[in-house]
């Protein structure tokens, strides 16, 4: 049996696991669920993941859940080193940090800023909702004032899942290279390596969905 990874390229989260995915070079098959049609609530799908979110990583009948839940198995069980998720405690733990960071500030700060665009007939992202999102950059720009990259001098994990939020947020509120200036080159560093290529369709996808609902 293959690995399959259930999606929706349009998420930032299922960008993130694909992007690891080319990172490690590995085979999998991809599964679309569209998001928009519902089917995430199809029995089946729920029969393996109740929570019906995306991505799912079925491992040979191991179920995985969540974007980080899924890198990490990915890195630790298929990296040919532990570069991206280093087994080193302390620096484990600095990854794990800006993870927890991504899932509880930077990629909600996105989450809620389009969701009234979405659901609420917003013709704009609101005002506060960009400034929570300014807030974020200005956390990410801190971070990379002390390392080259957010929990080191070298590409882990938490980089690729960041990336994935940061790239989104661009569509619609830009990153100020004077202002932020190390971000910016992050970003710029990022988006020059090869794995960055499957980011590039969602990114599309999402403009067209969301772009045209604003004025």
């Amino acid at each position: 049996m293959a690995i399959s990874l259930y999606y929706f390229e349009s998420a930032p989260p299922a960008r993130s696991v694909l992007m690891v995915i080319a990172a490690l070079v590995l085979k999998v098959d991809l599964i679309r669920i569209n998001l928009s049609n519902k089917e995430q609530f199809a029995e089946k799908f729920l029969q393996r993941n109740p929570t019906h979110t995306v991505p799912t990583l079925d491992d040979n009948g191991f179920i995985v859940w969540y974007s980080h839940a899924i890198v990490q198995y990915l890195v630790d069980k298929y990296g040919r080193t532990d570069e991206l998720y280093p087994k080193s405690f302390e620096e484990r733990t600095r990854v794990n940090q800006m993870l927890f960071f991504e899932t509880s500030i930077l990629f909600p700060s996105l989450a809620r800023a389009v969701r009234p665009v979405f659901y609420d007939n917003a013709t704009a992202v609101p005002d506060n909702k960009i400034k929570n999102i300014e807030a974020s950059f200005e956390f990410l720009e801190t971070f990379l004032s002390v390392t080259n990259y957010l929990a080191s001098n070298h590409l882990t994990i938490a980089d690729i899942c960041a990336l994935s939020t940061v790239s989104t947020m661009q569509i619609f509120h830009q990153v100020n290279n004077v202002k932020y200036p190390k971000l910016v080159a992050w970003l710029s560093k990022l988006k020059s390596l090869e794995f960055y290529n499957v980011n590039l369709d969602g990114i599309q996808k999402f403009t067209d969905m969301f772009m045209p609902l604003l004025k």
